[in-house]
């Protein structure tokens, strides 16, 4: 009974034994897998991101002192040592992008260039169709959209073709001077940016399945169609005309189309509202591609904008930044100067006489538009404009009574 039993026992320990073993095996090659996909996606990563044009700024670009965004980053690297099942030890060093660690805000200027591809100096006349600040709170994932009207009248940077200017007009004297007046004029101490072109934007909506757009009457179908031929030929990409106003899940050249379209009764406000609108539902078909477990078309989809993209964020945090893309909640959206409160007209006091300028928008209170930005990036914190941006506002004032 008792010789029985022992035997029993040994069975028992040599099948414990065997399944530990097996588990060990199975946990190595777990292991050995996760590492090849994190290597493997690492690598992936690199390839995908060098693929877009870095430009660093000049080291000098204007940013404001009083700014009260900031961020801080690391780069977390792993060493992981792996027994094989031979039991020889193999040690392997993992550096993992997207466990950047960012605090505080994240300000980034993205302007939109009508150009088929990158191959372009921003000194060639390109202009900049759009001018919008993305401002990332990094501790809660807000993301709040900032459209500046790309006539809005600026004091344009040292070397600039006219004292005050269109705002998109700064552009054509560099990237770092484009910067450097959105800070000095709007109190802000941005100093990463992306340039986009509308072929990138058109693929990257392909890409993601299109994004539901609603065309409202026959006027604004008529404009859209021609903006949509135009962006067809211009891009090499295609899509077919609308037939009828109506809500449409829109192709990528439709959708620019659709962003690009100022005519009609809606002016550069509603252009912008469009663009701002378009950039929003991007974001929340991203992040239902991603809860759907749908990496594959993410990761294509960011192959095909960083082809299209010059940009001087650095690698780890684009990959930072897309991996947050399930984190990220838009928080809201607003123009600079805000409606009701700019006058615009072919000639507006002395502006063309002084500076040769068709069409101008001047805001009524330069300053008061500022405190206003500054309050809907970060609600309750004390600001007041430097006195530069003050004196903008007075010559301004001057300027729209003619003097």
């Amino acid at each position: 009974m008792e010789t029985s039993s022992r035997k029993e026992r040994l069975k028992a320990a040599r099948q414990e034994k065997l399944m530990n073993r097996r588990r060990r095996n199975v946990l190595i090659v777990m292991i050995e897998v996760v590492l090849a996909l994190l290597l493997g996606i690492t690598c992936y990563g690199v390839t995908v991101l060098n693929s877009y044009r870095y430009e660093e700024l000049e080291e000098d670009i204007f940013m404001d002192t009083s700014e009260s965004a900031y961020r801080e980053t690391r780069m977390v690297t792993s060493v992981v040592e792996v027994t094989k099942e031979n039991g020889e030890t193999e040690t392997s060093v993992v550096e993992v992008p997207i466990e950047t660690e960012m605090s505080g805000y994240r300000n980034v200027l993205i302007l939109g260039v009508d150009a088929r591809d990158m191959n372009f100096e921003v000194t060639d006349g390109i202009n900049a169709d759009v001018i919008m600040i993305a401002s990332i709170n990094n501790d809660t994932g807000e993301v709040k959209l900032v459209s500046i009207l790309r006539d809005t009248i600026m004091r344009h940077e040292d070397g600039g073709r006219k004292t005050y200017a269109k705002a998109n007009e700064q552009i054509y004297m560099g990237i770092s001077d484009m910067v450097s007046m959105i800070n000095r004029n709007l109190g802000l101490a941005i100093n990463e940016y992306m340039i986009v072109n509308w072929y990138g934007v058109a693929a990257c909506i392909n890409e993601m399945g299109g994004v539901e757009l609603t065309i409202p009457d026959t006027t604004m179908l008529t404009y859209v169609n021609s903006y949509l031929d135009f962006t067809n030929r211009a891009t090499g990409l295609w899509a077919p005309e609308f037939t009828a106003p109506g809500t449409y899940n829109m192709l990528g050249t439709q959708a620019v189309a659709y962003c690009r379209v100022r005519y009609g009764g809606i002016n550069d406000m509603g252009r912008a509202a469009h663009q701002r609108e378009v950039i929003e539902k991007l974001v929340i078909k991203a992040k239902d591609l991603a809860k759907g477990g749908q990496v594959n078309v993410l990761i294509n989809t960011a192959k095909i904008g960083l082809s299209n993209v010059r940009t001087n964020i650095k690698m780890p945090d684009v990959l930072w930044m897309l991996t947050q893309i399930d984190k990220y909640n838009m928080a809201g959206q607003m123009q600079f100067p805000s409606d009701g409160n700019f006058t615009t007209g072919h000639v507006l006091g002395s502006y063309l006489g002084k500076y040769g300028i068709y069409d101008p928008l001047v805001a009524n209170d330069f300053q008061q538009e500022v405190r206003n930005l500054h309050e809907f990036l970060y609600p309750g914190q004390d600001y007041e404009p430097s006195d530069f941006i003050k004196n903008i506002s007075y010559q301004m004032q001057l300027d729209r009574m003619g003097q």
